[in-house]
């Protein structure tokens, strides 16, 4: 009779016998079945270089598996692929061999490397272009494009630029050297009038501390480079002033001060003037321009009336429909008896008189909802100004 021990052992080493060949893939090939040979060429698209095809000569084998190198793959026999930058990419095909009734196939495995490298250029062409709407040109007005090194060396009535399609955007093509820093601004009639640019721009910046120009860095990665779209004399996206001007404007709020937008002297902040904050002011797309007070309006003594304060509009500076406006760029002018915007007492040639029956203002900004104007009431010498803001409503 056996003893429980040797049972106990028997049992073991059956037990450790299974498992070590059931976990073991260097145990012996299979009595049915070889290893697969595994072989494939890599070949990179002529017109595209982050295409490449791959074509499997393996046999034996009856599965593939591709790792392309990049966290991609596939089970395809025969895969194109394409890889989503440049790079040294190392490319697995695994093949599976048919296995027995209670084998695995074999599998092997081959790698070779794919390398993609972007082409470089010595020159590129670089297209600019300016939207120059809002730019106030007159008939004959010539756009230039004025830069340093080879975009002409500030060269003034140089690099004219075009707006072949009438759009009021103006573009030039220049052939520059890469790896290189170049810096520009666009003008008007060589240096007739000229961008103007400040620390404050974050679209310009400055190489000798003086000036402030636009900053282009040019790479050598691309042949054609076209830049975004610059809005002149601005480092926001152009706004259609025609178009967005058309509308009600709310007035709410205005100051005084020596430059525009500047409230030193005074700032309107809203009390007891709420009667002037109704105000609103209309643009029609036909050039109509619009004043409506509501039943009062804020009134100051050079008026008439005893004492500053709320009360029914006084003439000629009342309700009306029948006053017209221009716009030349960013230059507004409302004209008509009566006709103004924020303060009547203020126009161009000072405060407390008779306009003239027009009075200019300049749109210091605007946006789709806000309106900001600025009036020089110094007679022209810049040293006086009134600012409106307005929102839309």
């Amino acid at each position: 009779m056996k003893s429980r021990k040797f049972k106990s052992f028997l049992f073991l080493v059956v037990m450790f016998t299974a498992i070590t060949f059931s976990c073991d893939d260097s145990m012996p090939e299979p009595i049915y079945g070889t290893k697969p040979t595994v072989a494939f060429t890599a070949t990179q698209s002529a017109s595209d270089i982050f295409t490449w095809s791959f074509t499997n000569s393996s046999s034996g084998a009856i599965s593939y598996n591709w790792d392309f190198g990049d966290g991609n793959g596939t089970s395809d026999a025969n895969p194109t692929h394409t890889y989503t930058g440049a790079g040294s990419f190392t490319v697995t095909l695994t093949a599976t061999a048919a296995g027995t009734s209670n084998a695995m196939g074999w599998r092997t495995s081959a790698q070779q490397s794919v390398q993609i490298n972007l082409p470089t250029y010595d020159k590129a062409n670089v297209t600019f272009s300016v939207d120059m709407k809002n730019a106030g040109l007159n008939t004959g007005d010539v756009v230039n494009l004025n830069g340093g090194g080879e975009l002409g060396g500030w060269c003034g009535g140089c690099n004219v630029m075009t707006d072949d399609d009438a759009d009021g955007i103006y573009e030039i093509t220049k052939q520059l050297t890469t790896n290189s820093s170049y810096e520009y601004k666009f003008t008007i009639n060589g240096w007739s009038a000229q961008e103007q640019f400040g620390s404050d721009d974050d679209c310009a910046a400055t190489v000798d501390g003086t000036y402030y120009n636009r900053p282009l860095t040019l790479g050598n990665l691309e042949e054609n480079v076209t830049l975004n779209t610059a809005c002149y004399n601005s480092c926001e996206d152009c706004i259609d002033i025609p178009s967005t001007l058309v509308g009600t404007w709310r007035l709410d709020g205005y100051k005084v001060g020596p430059a525009a937008d500047n409230g030193d002297w005074w700032t309107f902040d809203g009390n007891g003037r709420d009667c002037h904050k109704d105000d609103t002011y209309t643009f029609t797309s036909g050039g109509g321009f619009e004043i409506d007070h509501g039943s009062e309006t804020w009134l100051e003594t050079w008026q008439g009336v005893a004492a500053e304060g709320c009360g029914a509009p006084v003439a000629p500076h009342v309700n009306s429909t029948s006053h017209t406006y221009t716009l030349a760029g960013s230059t507004l002018t409302v004209t008509g008896d009566g006709a103004y915007i924020g303060l009547a007492k203020a126009h161009n040639g000072g405060e407390n008189g008779v306009s003239g029956g027009a009075i200019t203002y300049e749109i210091h900004d605007i946006t789709a909802s806000t309106l900001k104007l600025t009036l020089d009431y110094s007679g022209g010498n810049g040293t006086n100004f009134w600012t409106y803001d307005l929102v839309k409503q």
